[in-house]
């Protein structure tokens, strides 16, 4: 056997039934057991692991003690073979529709869930109605998760030292209220809105907000609180005054006229909104199916996604 190489091998001229037949024989260390497994005569295979051989102008195995044997050289090279296996293996299974049916547990804030995430976990289960879904409620900001979650959409970066965390989007709040409020009245100008009620969630962001326009929120006529924005949200649908939101959750009630956007003055006030999930390679096809629809969903509404969120990474 030679041993001057080349410094390249293209996969593409080496046939698949020779690695096949390599792993079977390597795996058994006996060429016998190896054809029956392959449904092939002990010729055959032998043939196909002299032609990897020849191909490669490596010896992979040696015959010690009338033993069969892997060389350093071809116990490296089982080694790559049957990782690449297992990986493709992997990507064959994600074609089983068998594998869409099961459940995923998901956690979010009760305004992400209400206001944009329901719809796009309905959207998914009509057109797999093998997913099931099982939704735990997070508080803004919690930093411990529960552990069985398979997808997490927090507000405020989570701690998990096992699960990989991804900034998605930074919230971009906008006031929104019910066009009736209004009576029909153009607001010019963002101290304009002094003039009417304002509706506060549990982050105080209206102080904040007309702080950063050198205003002082505490001139409005009305103020009323809610611990959760999705409630502040739908106060606003029903005409009690002006609720500050982010884009992503109310952009369905622009479009619909259940809302409207009063102004175009708008601020980022630093929240983030982060995802949390296993790392992808231990990811089923179930939970790749609905964070894709997720990620297309925000896309669709104008979220501004971090560039380490991306549609083609699930």
């Amino acid at each position: 056997m030679k041993h001057d190489k080349s410094p390249y091998i293209d996969l593409r001229q080496i046939p698949l039934n020779a690695l096949l037949a390599f792993e079977a024989a390597g795996r058994h260390c006996h060429l016998r057991r190896a054809a029956q497994e392959m449904f092939v005569s002990h010729s055959a295979l032998s043939r196909h692991i002299k032609l990897l051989e020849a191909r490669l102008n490596t010896q992979l195995f040696e015959r010690k003690n009338n033993k069969l044997r892997l060389t350093a050289a071809g116990s490296r090279l089982l080694s790559s073979i049957q990782i690449a296996f297992t990986e493709l293996n992997k990507g064959l299974h994600l074609l089983d529709p068998t594998l869409v049916a099961g459940e995923i547990v998901i956690g979010t804030t009760a305004t992400i869930m209400l206001n944009w995430l329901l719809p796009v976990l309905a959207n998914v289960q009509r057109q797999y109605p093998e997913i099931s879904f099982k939704v735990q409620t997070l508080e803004p900001h919690q930093q411990s998760l529960p552990s069985n979650l398979d997808i997490a959409l927090c507000l405020g970066q989570p701690e998990d030292p096992v699960k990989t965390i991804t900034k998605l989007y930074d919230e971009y709040y906008v006031p929104v209220c019910n066009q009736a409020l209004l009576k029909g009245k153009n607001l010019q100008s963002v101290k304009a809105l002094l003039n009417y009620p304002l509706l506060h969630d549990g982050l105080g962001q209206w102080f904040t907000w007309f702080s950063h326009h050198q205003l002082d929120g505490n001139d409005s006529p009305q103020h009323t609180y809610f611990e959760y924005a999705y409630q502040a949200i739908e106060a606003a649908r029903l005409g009690m005054g002006l609720a500050l939101a982010d884009i992503v959750e109310v952009s369905e009630d622009i479009q619909q006229g259940k809302l409207m956007q009063v102004g175009d003055s708008a601020h980022t006030e630093g929240q983030s909104v982060f995802l949390v999930t296993h790392d992808r390679t231990q990811m089923n096809y179930r939970t790749q199916l609905v964070l894709r629809s997720i990620l297309q969903n925000l896309e669709q509404k104008g979220a501004r996604l971090e560039s380490t969120a991306h549609l083609n990474d699930f």
